[in-house]
């Protein structure tokens, strides 16, 4: 029984030390984000130029002083601290802005902003002018007739949005979101994970795993046929 008793008890000790956010410590003379990795144990990191005497934690993943936000032990410049508040993680916004982590998202109307969806740490938003995916502007969208179908992807009445980017040629009636495995569709192109099938044979087009298929021509690993070249942009 006890040693039932200790195995969960260091169960939950280990959950709660491999949580995903960390918390703020002083000594009195700095402050330090601690936090648990799996790769080197607990870290100390001190937060830069931070004033210790007017330090307050917001929560465990933002903290401030009279003048400075910082997210994590990250110092975030241009944040108007008076007006700091947290939304959900890694979101917040002051008087002026809305923040994705480090990043201002530089919100068209503030006054309108709203997340339509989370996807774990990501999210969709709109305001009266413009869609977002994390920091992205989404271009081209017509926000009236904008919708968040599903985690990965948007449309509007002319076109798909795949992770905030414009999805070339998508037909937004028929587009089929994972439609096998990481595989896309609509009426006459296929995708895999936003990237376009450029040479398939739709019509003969087979999706085998997650990550792979075959047409009447031959087989295709993600959205490349095999044995064919791939271009500078993926190289790199």
């Amino acid at each position: 029984m006890k040693k039932g008793l200790f195995l969960i008890a260091a169960v939950v000790l280990m959950l709660t030390a491999c949580s995903r956010h960390g918390r703020y410590e002083s000594d009195g003379n700095v402050v330090r984000y601690t936090y648990w990795t799996f790769s080197f144990g607990w870290r100390y990191d001190t937060l830069p130029g931070v004033d210790v005497k007017t330090f307050k934690s917001v929560n465990e993943w933002l903290g401030r002083d009279a003048q400075r936000v910082y997210f994590k032990s990250e110092l975030v410049e241009g944040v108007d601290a008076a007006t700091l508040k947290a939304v959900k993680y890694p979101l917040y916004r002051d008087k002026n802005d809305y923040y994705y982590k480090t990043n201002p998202m530089r919100v068209v109307d503030m006054n309108t902003f709203k997340v339509v969806k989370w996807l774990d740490d990501s999210f969709w938003a709109k305001d009266s002018q413009c869609a977002y995916f994390d920091t992205t502007h989404i271009v081209g969208v017509d926000i009236a007739t904008f919708k968040v179908k599903d985690y990965t992807y948007a449309v509007d009445k002319d076109h798909v949005f795949y992770l905030g980017d414009l999805l070339p040629l998508a037909d937004p009636k028929t587009y089929e979101d994972n439609w096998k495995g990481f595989y896309s569709r609509d009426k006459s192109h296929i995708w895999c994970m936003g990237e376009l099938l450029e040479d398939v044979d739709y019509d003969s087009f087979v999706v085998d795993d997650d990550w792979s298929g075959h047409d009447k021509y031959g087989a295709f690993d993600h959205h490349r046929r095999v044995g064919a070249e791939a271009t500078e942009e993926e190289i790199e």
